[in-house]
């Protein structure tokens, strides 16, 4: 079974459009929408970390996206929603792009 039928939702791809200013330095980021791709996410894990005055909720996700998809670890996940246009996942870090012989797998990182 191709992971091709399993890419019902849409993928908001953003990149960092930022260069380095005229000494050198790293200017703050500028996030331009790069594509859309179809795709599906799930939750791989979740992180607790308790810390005096808060409790921070992290995530761990996978995602499946087509092998042709210009996407890098540089990029991020702006969002995810399902067939309906419902939000189902908010901005997500991309640790990991996974070439595979029909998809590609993304290692992703977010707040829950």
């Amino acid at each position: 079974m191709s992971a091709r039928t399993r890419m019902t939702m849409r993928v908001y791809l953003q990149r960092n459009s930022a260069a380095a200013n005229d000494y050198g330095e790293k200017t703050p980021a500028s996030w331009g929408t790069l594509s859309t791709a179809s795709g599906y996410v799930w939750v791989d894990s979740e992180d607790t970390r308790h810390e005096p005055g808060s409790t921070v909720v992290s995530g761990y996700y996978r995602a499946l996206l087509p092998v042709a998809t210009d996407v890098t670890e540089k990029d991020r996940v702006l969002k995810v929603e399902n067939r309906n246009a419902s939000q189902l996942f908010g901005v997500m870090s991309i640790e990991a792009v996974i070439r595979r012989r029909d998809h590609l797998e993304l290692r992703l990182r977010g707040a829950a």
